[in-house]
């Protein structure tokens, strides 16, 4: 009977030794001596230190985390185990189909990198099985969702204050952008930020009109620039609120100012494109050819994609 256990034990040792080097099994080195010292019991302590890991128990522990730190900037993979290149999967991957470990570890990670670049992942996160990885990601959303909410109120407070401060209106407008491009407003609360922002940059454009005028000729071309990137902005807000009369007069006032402004070509075709007017677009496009308009790369494809629409 000795025997007959001891070679179970031996086994079951060996067993977990070759698991626990193809990363099966995730124990101490302490543990392996354990399992072959204490007859038994030795494996079947490390069986249920396995089963403590697995359960996902240790994966508030930031030694844990860190093997799910967040390297590439670009596509902001993460490696689910050891392995090569192929082995690098993206985070959408790792929640969908990770283990609960995996993905626990994955959102501490998140958490500690800081959260506000990752709200696609984290809506992701938000609807998955594990009851615990939802309670991380909707932590980290409202948590982005708070620090907006304060940022825009403390801007709001002191536009109060001073309603007639160029860079204060700027600094609303600013943010108003960052909180839409970060994916978080939707529906009623995106459509009202698109009016908010709207809103300040028509009043930074009346007060810097207001200034120049009052200026006169003293320093000509001092707020060209600005005008000049608040009214793309403007035109930008319009198209986003679907508001084809003021696009078009906006675009319209681009035109007659910067006529070889790629920026400029590039919103009166999408004004253009909300009328679905294909003849205009045709036109626009053979004027920029004729007069050389330069366009950015990323404007030459969408160039070519309303050249073949409108032809």
């Amino acid at each position: 009977m000795i025997l007959f256990l001891m070679t179970i034990h031996l086994i079951s040792a060996v067993l977990i030794c070759i698991l626990w080097q193809r990363g099966t099994v995730y124990v101490s080195p302490a543990m392996l001596v354990i399992c072959f010292l204490l007859p038994i019991w030795g494996p079947v302590s490390v069986l249920v230190a396995q089963i403590h890991i697995m359960g996902g128990q240790k994966a508030d522990q930031e030694a844990e985390s860190s093997r799910f730190g967040i390297t590439d900037e670009v596509y902001r993979n993460i490696r689910m185990d050891k392995g090569g290149v192929d082995d690098v999967l993206p985070i959408e991957d790792v929640l969908v189909s990770g283990s609960p470990r995996q993905r626990r570890s994955l959102l501490l990670s998140v958490l500690h990198s800081g959260p506000k670049d990752f709200v696609r992942p984290l809506r992701i996160a938000g609807v998955n099985d594990d009851t615990e990885v939802v309670h991380y990601a909707v932590t980290a959303l409202v948590e982005i969702r708070s620090e907006y909410t304060q940022r825009i109120s403390e801007l709001e407070k002191k536009l109060t204050e001073s309603p007639g401060d160029p860079g204060l209106l700027l600094d609303c407008a600013d943010l108003y952008e960052e909180y839409l491009n970060s994916g978080l407003p939707e529906n009623s609360e995106r459509m009202e930020l698109i009016s908010d922002c709207r809103n300040k940059l028509e009043r930074f454009l009346n007060v810097i009109d207001w200034q120049s005028r009052a200026m006169g000729n003293a320093r000509p071309g001092t707020y060209a620039g600005q005008r000049l990137a608040a009214q793309k902005r403007i035109a930008a807000m319009c198209l986003l609120q679907g508001d084809v009369e003021a696009a078009e007069k906006y675009t319209g006032m681009l035109q007659q100012e910067n006529p070889f402004d790629g920026d400029c070509c590039m919103l009166r075709i999408r004004a253009k494109a909300l009328v679905r007017d294909g003849s205009a677009i045709a036109r626009i496009i053979r004027e920029a050819q004729e007069r050389n308009v330069y366009f950015s790369p990323e404007q030459r494809k969408q160039l070519e994609f309303w050249s073949a629409v409108s032809s």
